[in-house]
């Protein structure tokens, strides 16, 4: 028999499950999970912008996306907008608004 990946352990509709402090991309490779935005706090959306293009980027390189790795260069956390932050988005799990399920990590310094 074939062992079977229980897919409700990293994503349930839309709601991108963090398993050990990572979620899985679109193309299957394992990611620290985003950091929390506080709708209040603008350096809570600065970080996940931050970290949206951090991990973008290396997705990029590791797949050989020379095109997104050029579009990627340079780009600043201040500077992203909706838009941007949607194609980022649909990148990496290939939906433009992904939600996460909010789970703290074990060791979060380590994420880093």
């Amino acid at each position: 028999m074939f062992a079977m990946l229980d897919i409700t352990e990293i994503s349930t509709n839309l709601v991108r499950r963090p398993v050990d402090g990572y979620v899985i991309t679109a193309s299957g490779n394992k990611i620290p999970q985003p950091p929390w935005i506080i709708r209040s706090n603008l350096e809570s959306t600065i970080a996940y912008d931050r970290w949206l293009i951090d991990q973008s980027r290396a997705e990029a390189t590791e797949l050989g996306d020379q095109w997104m790795v050029c579009r990627l260069a340079g780009l600043e956390p201040r500077s992203m907008d909706g838009a941007l932050r949607h194609l980022l988005s649909d990148y990496l799990f290939g939906h433009p608004n992904p939600k996460f399920e909010a789970q703290e990590c074990k060791d979060e310094a380590s994420l880093r």
